[in-house]
């Protein structure tokens, strides 16, 4: 479902990728971990196309996003669910209008927009809080209202760039149990960029560790826990036991 092919990406004469290559089957979540600037991000906005590498191609199940046009991506990002570390809400939507804006581009009916939105909202145990603006809610709530909005329209491709940045762990815990049962629902294919290795372990198929723009590994998570550089990364990240 996701792929990349020998992707390499510069900006200023930097080489921020090397050569990455590796594949994500359908349905399946791959953990991408590594130090920051390591080019995890980069990678998220190469699969929305909303960068091009420089060399390398990169696909999408059976489309290659490098020669597209603008109007063609659009229709390719509709089937992608993005969750942004920033949360990236409208705050001048209330949180019913924020979950429903990606329905709302596809010009779905009102009633179905209304109805879709609150299964959303009583999914992430947050059924009241629709009138409510993006400024009243705690950061744990507005990440839960950003997968809401990520989900809704059913995407087959999750994109999560660091959804627990900032968070306690209780509520570390509750989103990925949530981007878990989504990503089942959806029966999507994801890809998750997280420090929290700890939690990435029971809920990714595979991991792929990034070092300075050079994939180290990648490949299921049994294995990438016997190889010692994704072995030392991962136990340098997970939480003290009372977090787990």
């Amino acid at each position: 479902m996701i792929r990349l092919e020998g992707v390499c990406k510069s900006f200023d004469g930097v080489e921020v990728l090397r050569d990455v290559s590796f594949a994500v089957p359908a349905r399946g979540t791959l953990g991408l971990v590594g130090a920051g600037g390591a080019g995890k991000s980069l990678i998220l906005k190469l699969l929305c196309g909303l960068v091009r590498p420089d060399r390398g191609r990169v696909w999408l199940g059976e489309t290659e996003l490098g020669p597209l046009s603008e109007r063609e991506l659009m229709g390719v990002r509709g089937r992608i669910g993005m969750i942004f570390q920033n949360y990236a809400l409208f705050d001048y939507l209330t949180v019913a209008d924020n979950i429903g804006f990606p329905l709302a581009r596809m010009q779905r009916p009102a009633a179905e927009i209304a109805a879709r939105v609150q299964t959303r909202l009583d999914q992430v145990h947050l059924p009241d809080i629709g009138p409510r603006y993006p400024r009243e809610l705690s950061g744990g709530m507005k990440k839960r209202v950003c997968l809401a909005r990520a989900t809704v329209h059913d995407p087959p491709i999750m994109l999560c760039d660091d959804p627990t940045a900032g968070l306690d762990p209780v509520t570390t815990n509750r989103i990925f149990r949530l981007l878990k049962d989504l990503q089942a629902q959806n029966d999507a294919t994801a890809i998750i960029v997280s420090h929290e290795t700890a939690y990435l372990r029971p809920i990714c198929d595979a991991i792929a560790l990034l070092d300075r723009g050079r994939l180290v590994f990648a490949g299921p998570t049994e294995a990438a826990l016997q190889h010692p550089e994704v072995r030392a990364f991962m136990e340098a990240g997970v939480r003290p036991a009372q977090a787990r």
